[in-house]
């Protein structure tokens, strides 16, 4: 049985059981405002560019961007599924590296003088740095904060149960590691969060290319 930790993946629980898998899926993870979100919509007329790295990030820009009429904005997102969160509310984004990473962002960025990154409480520094480094000004801002879930029984007989399981963060991985000492194969989205399941001892399978393909395409090599 596959396990996909986020509770948001949908379209990749039905590929898999398209193709007859065992899959079920559980959030380890949710998401609350900070107080920094009710500042957002004013910040957006602060800076040449913007800049977010999650879904939950985008999520939150489009709501300001909305409570301020929609205006032009010039937005770089990380990873296919931040920049669908975007294009389904509307906002385009104007810029995707060419890997889902913030440190492939920050190297791609296009010129700019300042830059609003929308960004959650456990975001890394990749980012930030990396711009910093190009000589660009950067204002982080964190709109949210991500914490653990408690679990049912029935969650935890999932996660018991799982012969993959997938992973979408670092903090994904630390959740479930403290919920049960069984380590099935991880498929990772990327190298952070591969990084932090080897640390955690679970065999892991890193996607190749970060982003949901690159994962599903992981989930079916680790599942061989």
């Amino acid at each position: 049985m596959v396990l996909l930790t986020r509770g948001k993946d949908k379209e990749l629980l039905h590929r898999l059981r398209t193709l007859g898998i065992e899959a079920a899926e559980v959030a380890l993870l949710e998401q609350v405002d900070l107080p920094g979100l009710k500042g957002l919509p004013e910040r957006l007329f602060q800076a040449d560019w913007l800049a977010v790295t999650s879904k939950e990030g985008a999520k939150r820009l489009l709501w300001a961007w909305e409570s301020v009429g929609r205006p032009l904005l010039r937005v770089a997102a990380v990873g296919e599924g931040t920049g669908e969160v975007l294009r389904q509310g509307g906002l385009s984004p104007t810029f995707l590296p060419p890997r889902a990473t913030a440190k492939d962002l920050a190297v791609a960025f296009p010129p700019a003088q300042k830059v609003l990154f929308v960004a959650g409480d456990l975001a890394g520094r990749d980012l930030e740095e990396g711009l910093r480094a190009r000589g660009m000004e950067v204002e982080r801002l964190e709109v949210y904060a991500t914490q653990e879930r408690e679990l049912s029984p029935e969650e935890v007989a999932l996660l018991e149960a799982a012969q993959v399981v997938a992973f979408f963060s670092p903090s994904g991985v630390r959740a479930y590691a403290r919920w049960t000492k069984r380590r099935p194969k991880a498929a990772c989205i990327g190298p952070s969060t591969a990084k932090e399941a080897l640390a955690l001892g679970f065999p892991v399978v890193e996607a190749e290319v970060p982003g949901l393909e690159g994962l599903f395409q992981a989930i079916l090599q680790a599942l061989s």
